[in-house]
């Protein structure tokens, strides 16, 4: 018997007009012991929800409607709410996205790995259970266990937040582990070391996971089994080696082929339209409108969920050899002629370098854990020139300086020491003059970066009337411009929208149209697209290449992926607290590095192939980044570096080129 069979899952969400939106329609899946399942499929395909209404934790006013669900072989439906809160509590574990968001940051670590175990008992006062929570986090590679359960959430680092939100969901060995979105947005490195925990696990407790994800890379180096989500259906099911050599559902196809390759040349490929609203399902397919190979039929009826040798599909036209929906960004309706209605500078130009001579940027650290006054030393000594429409791709771990040198650039703040001037003025201080900015910047979440009560007109006029680009009276059409520029049509019907009525890319689209709007020169996009879909990913790289060529904007790209820096990017530099360890034409820095560290984050970067992903052999670093409130001696990467040499520890390597355009800080060459 298996572990959970779940068989005709729907969920529906109430509407207030007395109708309802089925966000989930005849889900059937099946988890085995010791085995990984991986749900896939674009935001808004109802993963997150059919996951999180298996055991009720759905927050309202949604809920089961349908279906059967056997877990442990019990049937939760002739389970009283008491007991299904207790087999949940007791054989069920959950990890999601943001650890912050489900951490207490009132409560030490051990207190809430405390609580997960057995209630409210006090670890200090009970040593076996003490030693119980140390050798948890031990297990799950934290070092110094004793400090790290003392410590609270906002001390630890977003790789050992998600870690401890493992050691809490696995605290009383769990039957079942449900990970939804566990590695979004984190860096390469950590996700890597939460890829080979949620291995290590498996292997070594025999629980059953489901683990959510938009990353194909991810499901190549975790699944056993996939299953393909669609606008709240299933429409594939098969092992993970099928999926990939084989996939025979076209949306299946088209995702496979969105996935951006690391290191190799090749086009962004998007899957063109979007998700239908579920208020409103079409009468068929509910890929039909996406999809080449539809028909008459597949507009007119929904394809059953068909079980074949292998696995299951919903499809009227499957096959392999079929025609894909994912086609290359530049296919997508072009926009040319947009572009050349916009003007960048008032004076006509349209591209800035920028210089960054010996740039520094500290911050006070006054009080804390410690008390007294630090200096936290977040930028050290960084020197580059970018040059007029290049597309530099800044690249590193968490706390490496990318976001700071990203604000310095955009004006937000100011140096320390050193200079940066784009074109020959100083950022800066034009912003704190009340003058245009010659910097805008895109940040990774577009939701936080609107107002969630503003309409998108309100949100473009904004930066057109604070820095008198247009009259009040061209204000509409110069917004409905800026929305056809990036790709948003028919723009007047997404002037009265808030932000919650977009999508994920949608909101992004926003964001940039918003940014274009003060017509800057250069544009510091600081993890643009870490949080969206393979797909929508695609599209607004896309446009950020289109927005270089025609417009002549210099693009400061800050992002841990190294697969967007090789796709995009036309040179890289890799940070590491606060200083500049290597720069490169990004496709060669990415192919053949030279830094130790830089050769780490390649190959920590998932693999969208099953038998690479779990054959080759990574480069780890030991431990974590030093704090910036006490910097090593020597070169900053010496006690995780493992080709450190004795030098390594007192000097810091000199700044070397080794071919034309190729440079590095590293006492290996």
């Amino acid at each position: 018997m298996s572990l959970l069979q779940v068989q005709g899952l729907a969920v529906d969400f109430p509407l207030g007009d007395g109708k309802k939106t089925r966000a989930v329609e005849g889900v059937d899946l099946r988890v085995e012991a010791g085995e990984i399942i991986c749900i896939v499929g674009e935001s808004g395909c109802g993963k997150s929800v059919t996951v999180r209404s298996l055991f009720n934790l759905l927050p309202p006013p949604g809920r089961r409607t349908e279906g059967r669900i056997v877990f442990d072989g019990k049937d939760l439906d002739t389970l009283s709410p008491e007991q299904q809160r207790a087999l949940c509590g007791t054989s069920v574990g959950y990890v999601f996205q943001d650890p912050m968001t489900y951490l207490n940051p009132l409560l030490t670590v051990g207190a809430q790995i405390c609580e997960a175990f057995n209630g409210h008992v006090r670890f200090e006062r009970d040593p076996a259970v003490k030693e119980r929570i140390t050798t948890l986090l031990g297990d799950l590679g934290i070092g110094d266990p004793l400090r790290v359960i003392r410590s609270y959430p906002h001390q630890l680092s977003g790789g050992m937040r998600q870690r401890i939100l493992i050691a809490m969901a696995i605290a009383r060995r769990p039957k079942l582990l449900i990970l939804d979105e566990p590695t979004t947005a984190l860096d390469v490195t950590i996700q890597a070391q939460i890829v080979d925990l949620i291995r290590a696990i498996q292997k070594h407790t025999r629980c059953g996971m489901i683990f959510v994800t938009h990353d194909f890379g991810l499901v190549a180096e975790l699944a056993d089994r996939v299953y393909v989500m669609y606008a709240g259906q299933l429409v594939e099911q098969n092992t993970v080696e099928e999926i990939f050599a084989n996939p025979q559902h076209p949306y299946t196809k088209g995702l496979i082929e969105c996935v951006i390759p690391v290191g190799e040349a090749g086009d962004l490929r998007t899957i063109g339209g979007e998700v239908p609203n579920l208020r409103t399902p079409p009468p068929g397919c509910r890929f039909a409108v996406r999809c080449p190979r539809r028909t008459a039929e597949c507009e007119a009826t929904v394809p059953p969920l068909e079980t074949t040798a292998a696995g299951q599909i919903r499809c009227y036209h499957p096959g392999g050899d079929g025609a894909s929906p994912a086609v290359e960004v530049g296919a997508l309706p072009h926009r040319a002629s947009r572009f050349s209605a916009m003007r960048i500078g008032k004076d006509g130009s349209t591209a800035a370098s920028i210089t960054i001579e010996a740039a520094k940027k500290h911050f006070p650290a006054r009080g804390g854990a410690f008390g007294g006054n630090a200096t936290v030393h977040a930028l050290n000594t960084v020197s580059l020139v970018l040059e007029p429409g290049e597309i530099f791709a800044l690249v590193g771990e968490s706390g490496s300086g990318k976001s700071t040198l990203g604000r310095l650039v955009a004006g937000l703040e100011m140096v320390s020491d050193g200079r940066i001037v784009i074109g020959n003025q100083n950022p800066a201080e034009r912003l704190a003059n009340g003058d245009r900015p010659l910097a805008q910047m895109v940040f990774q979440d577009p939701y936080s970066s609107l107002n969630p009560r503003k309409t998108i007109r309100h949100a473009l006029a904004q930066p057109l009337l604070n820095y008198k680009i247009c009259s009040r009276d061209e204000v509409e059409a110069r917004s409905i411009s800026l929305l056809e520029l990036i790709g948003l049509t028919p723009a007047r019907e997404f002037m009265g929208r808030h932000p919650h009525e977009l999508s994920g890319g949608q909101r992004q689209r926003v964001v940039l149209a918003r940014a274009l709007a003060a017509e800057p020169k250069v544009l510091v996009a600081d993890e643009p697209v870490s949080s969206l879909d393979m797909s929508t990913r695609a599209q607004i790289l896309g446009l950020l290449q289109e927005l270089r060529k025609e417009m002549g904007l210099t693009i400061l790209l800050i992002t841990h992926d190294l697969a967007v820096v090789s796709t995009v990017a036309d040179r890289m530099g890799v940070m590491y607290l606060g200083r500049l360890f290597e720069v490169a034409p990004a496709r060669l820095g990415v192919a053949a590095p030279l830094q130790p560290y830089t050769q780490m984050l390649v190959s920590s970067v998932p693999l969208p192939d099953p038998q690479k992903a779990r054959t080759r052999e990574r480069i780890l670093m030991n431990g974590e980044p030093p704090s910036p409130l006490k910097l090593p001696s020597g070169c900053y990467l010496h006690a995780r570096c493992p080709k450190a040499l004795p030098t390594c520890r007192v000097q810091m390597p000199e700044w070397r080129e080794q071919q034309p355009g190729h440079h590095v800080a590293c006492h290996l060459y």
